[in-house]
């Protein structure tokens, strides 16, 4: 008995100097406490305005000069054509083209026999090649300039001379293979194909193309879209509406139809040989969009969020499936601006900084720089008349959240997440990767890595740790995340876990006492947690 009081005194002091040690139910618990004491963490922030639009000078001799066509040969040369934009409604044959970038550009006119013909559209390959379509005049056809604009020369052998005769678009793929699509002439439409610049084009055979639709269908100046050998273009007053497909530059046609309703006008857009979309440029806002994942076999009616602007529809080079939307409609400020989307047209976001632009026809190019166009000065013609985009900056990581565990078991498993944000504008991409991690544990990461961030968006990451053995202890690291383009751009994710430490070991004999007398000694088994 006198062995037994000792060990009994020797629990109960024990008991007391835990009870001093180990904090009460009413202590600040040690997780809220460490993470409190982290160091404050970045708030995502983002962006709402798309810093990348700048004004260019078109440098027209004529005020209210608006921007008809705009096609892009390469980030740095583009041409384009004009119009009347004061509302006099007067046909003119004037271009404007850069050849760095748009940092100065050379607007001249095309001198054009007859002075009546107005331009559908213009192609070019560099900065001295060109074509256009020339409609309304006599004669009609495709003229080609080789000397940058300054002389301009019809090509007769594209004849766009019978009844009902209207070149609408034309495409070359280099200097050499073109093709030029008109409305129904003798009951087929009059398209042709050339394979030396145009010195001579030789009609496409009835035979190799589906049928206009009765009693009128036709195709529209620059409603048309090309990726490798693949031509697309769409057509307007039949019913039902349609979109027509070459596979082999022009020689040889299919059909199909597009769900809008009678009275559309159909311009199709991809962004590769498979994934388009089509907008209904009848000029309602919102346009009706379709979209296409097997090459413009089939087509269904895109049920969007957002707004798309029904003036012109251009896809992005390069992007997995984005387009953007400009709107021109005068006195109403909603329908002006643009829009881009990053999933075939499902989702928009529009451009806040042009919003209430108006922008016409726009032309994008891989690196998500494009060009919309506008209008100079009435008064000051040198003054503006076309918007550039280019992305101001490259992709911004920043990471948000922390991992803390607090009083977990030794070796226990544990789970957390934290956020990876791109703060740069809304046409950059993120590559990241995680770049270190703390050296105690066993870490995953789902995903590790990830590309394509687009600016703006934001991707959780979820992590597993398998806590080290070690029991009463403190652990503290960071995970590093960097910008696999910049290595200089990186975010900390702080790290914090503890263990609990280990209770005193207890005699069996008076453990197996205590179990024997459950109501006896009430404080030493609280004390000791039993």
């Amino acid at each position: 008995m006198k062995k037994l009081k000792y060990i009994l005194e020797a629990v109960i002091v024990l008991g007391i100097a835990l009870a001093f040690v180990t904090p009460g139910a009413a202590t600040v618990p040690k997780q809220e406490k460490i993470i409190n004491e982290m160091p404050e963490l970045p708030i995502p922030i983002f962006l709402k305005n798309a810093r990348g639009w700048e004004i260019q000078d078109t440098n027209f001799w004529v005020g209210s000069r608006g921007i008809d066509y705009v096609y892009c040969v390469d980030e740095n040369i583009v041409w384009c054509t004009a119009y009347d934009g004061s509302g006099g409604g007067e046909v003119i044959q004037e271009f404007t083209k850069t050849s760095d970038g748009g940092e100065n550009w050379e607007a001249d006119t095309m001198f054009l026999d007859p002075f009546d013909g107005e331009p559908a559209m213009i192609c070019a390959i560099d900065e001295n090649t060109a074509w256009i379509p020339l409609h309304s005049g006599d004669p009609q056809g495709i003229w080609k300039t080789s000397d940058g604009g300054e002389t301009w020369t019809r090509q007769d052998t594209a004849l766009f001379s019978g009844d009902g005769a209207f070149p609408n678009v034309v495409h070359f793929w280099d200097e050499n293979n073109g093709w030029c699509q008109g409305d129904p002439v003798d009951g087929y439409y009059e398209m042709y194909t050339t394979t030396d610049g145009g010195e001579n084009w030789v009609r496409v055979p009835e035979e190799n193309i589906p049928p206009p639709l009765e009693p009128i269908e036709y195709g529209v100046v620059g409603y048309y879209d090309v990726v490798g050998d693949t031509v697309w273009w769409g057509t307007a007053h039949g019913y039902p509406m349609r979109v027509f497909k070459s596979t082999d530059r022009g020689y040889t046609w299919t059909v199909s139809e597009v769900p809008f309703e009678s009275g559309a006008y159909v311009d199709p857009r991809f962004v590769d040989q498979n994934n388009g979309m089509a907008i209904n440029r009848v000029n309602e806002f919102p346009p009706a969009l379709a979209g296409t994942s097997d090459g413009g076999e089939t087509w269904e009616l895109i049920e969007y969020e957002g707004k798309a602007y029904p003036f012109a529809l251009d896809s992005v080079p390069g992007s997995t499936n984005m387009f953007v939307t400009t709107g021109v409609t005068t006195g109403v400020e909603e329908e002006n601006g643009a829009s881009y989307s990053y999933d075939g047209g499902y989702t928009w976001q529009e451009f806040e900084e042009v919003d209430g632009v108006q922008l016409s026809n726009t032309d994008w190019v891989a690196g998500r720089i494009g060009w919309a166009g506008n209008f100079n000065d009435p008064d000051d013609p040198s003054i503006g008349g076309i918007y550039k985009y280019k992305p101001s900056e490259i992709a911004n990581l920043e990471c948000s959240g922390n991992l803390a565990w607090a009083e977990v078991g030794a070796g226990s498993t544990q789970n957390g997440e934290f956020t990876v944000l791109n703060e740069g504008s809304p046409l950059t991409f993120l590559n990241w990767e995680i770049d270190s991690y703390p050296s105690w544990g066993t870490w995953q990461f789902n995903p590790d890595s990830g590309t394509d961030l687009i600016g703006g968006e934001e991707t959780d990451v979820q992590v597993t740790v398998i806590a080290p053995g070690d029991t009463d202890s403190e652990f503290t690291g960071e995970v590093t995340l960097v910008n696999s383009d910049d290595p200089g751009d990186s975010c900390i994710v702080y790290v914090y876990l503890s263990t609990p430490r280990v209770k005193p070991p207890i005699n069996p004999f008076f453990l197996r006492l205590l179990e024997m007398f459950p109501n006896s000694f009430p404080v030493l088994r609280l004390l000791l947690g039993l």
